[in-house]
Order: C-alpha cells, then sequence, then structure tokens
C-alpha cells in the first residue's frame, strides 16, 4: 500500500467514526427527551390528556376554573412551577392587592392541582434559569421574557385591547388549554404575528 492510499484510508475511518458518534450523540438526546428548541414546548403541551382523556388540551380542575377564572384567566399550571403556586396559594389574602382568600378544602384542592401539574417532567424546561426563585408572575419567567421580547410595546402596553403581556389569552386563543403555538397568535388591532 502506498503512503498516500493509507492516509487517505485513515481519513475515511476516522469520518466514520465521527459520524458514527454524531448519530449516537442525537439518538442519546432524542430518546432521553432532550430537545433542543424551546418551540417544541407547543408540541409537548398539545400532546397532554386532559382529565377525560382528550388530546391537545391540558387538565383543569373545576374548582380551580371557577374560582380563580372569575376573576382572570385561569393560566395553565405549567406556567410556573411549584414552588411559586405554593407561595401564591399561601398568600391570597394579598392577592396582587386583592383579598381572593378560600376555604381551607377549595385552597388544599386547588394548591394539590396547581403543584402537580407543574410537577410534569416536560414542563421543566421553562424554569431550568430559575433555581429557588418563585416568582409570583408568569411575565418575570425568564423563558417568557425571551419568547417575548421581540414585541413592541405599540402591541402590547400600548394596545388598548391588550394593556399587558398577562393578558395570554387576548393573543392565543387557546391560551386556557395550554396551547401557545406561535403560529396561531393574533394581535388585537394588527393581525397576525409573524416572528
Amino acid at each position: 500500500m502506498t503512503p498516500r492510499f493509507t492516509m487517505a484510508a485513515g481519513y475515511a475511518v476516522l469520518a466514520l467514526i465521527l459520524i458514527i458518534s454524531v448519530y449516537g450523540l442525537g439518538q442519546s438526546f432524542a430518546s432521553s427527551g432532550f430537545k433542543t428548541d424551546d418551540n417544541d414546548l407547543d408540541q409537548e403541551y398539545r400532546e397532554q390528556d386532559d382529565d377525560n382523556g382528550r388530546r391537545g388540551t391540558m387538565p383543569m380542575n373545576q374548582a380551580y376554573a371557577d374560582e380563580c377564572g372569575s376573576c382572570h384567566m385561569a393560566y395553565p399550571a405549567m406556567l410556573l412551577p411549584q414552588q411559586s403556586w405554593r407561595k401564591i396559594m399561601a398568600g391570597l389574602e394579598d392577592h396582587f392587592g386583592e383579598n381572593a382568600e378560600l376555604d381551607a378544602t377549595t385552597r388544599a384542592e386547588i394548591e394539590d392541582y396547581l403543584v402537580r401539574e407543574s410537577a410534569r417532567q416536560n414542563y421543566r424546561k421553562m424554569f431550568r434559569n430559575l433555581g429557588d426563585a418563585a416568582p409570583l408572575r408568569i411575565t418575570e419567567l425568564p423563558y417568557f421574557v425571551h419568547k417575548h421580547d421581540e414585541i413592541p410595546a405599540r402591541f402590547v402596553a400600548d394596545n388598548e385591547k391588550v394593556k399587558s403581556l398577562s393578558q395570554c389569552n387576548v393573543c392565543h386563543r387557546d391560551a386556557e388549554r395550554g396551547r401557545f403555538d406561535e403560529d396561531n397568535v393574533v394581535i388585537p388591532g394588527f393581525g397576525r404575528w409573524d416572528d
């Protein structure tokens, strides 16, 4: 064998090893549920079953929908980590300036639901930069800020029909069901959002 042939064969073997290694690494990530794109979160939400086995809908506790949803959107539990829901439920006597106290049984039922649902493995990606922090506002989550950082103030704060990013269901029509697909965002007065 000539030295040139030996060197070419060596490079071919190295290239093959590299291809196999990269493929194997990709397969490891895929089988572990690792996803590289935060846009995959919406797909994960759509794949959840609700309490009645329906696909594409987040489970919703009736007491939570009735009690909390009577004043504001019943935010899907997945939007805050467990420690945040516990802190919110412990401070209902001053819930963002309002008294939202509940009887002990209802409060316990709602807190159990929120903590259980927010603990689902596939939501933890949203909370990975929080550590032990327990933000009380969804709009304070680094993940949320990142996903909304390109939206101009004229679309939200300066928009009389929206007013605040906390009004998820104004632009995300299926927000209460846990569906936040960017392709379905419609901003009142401006139309479909095109990122």
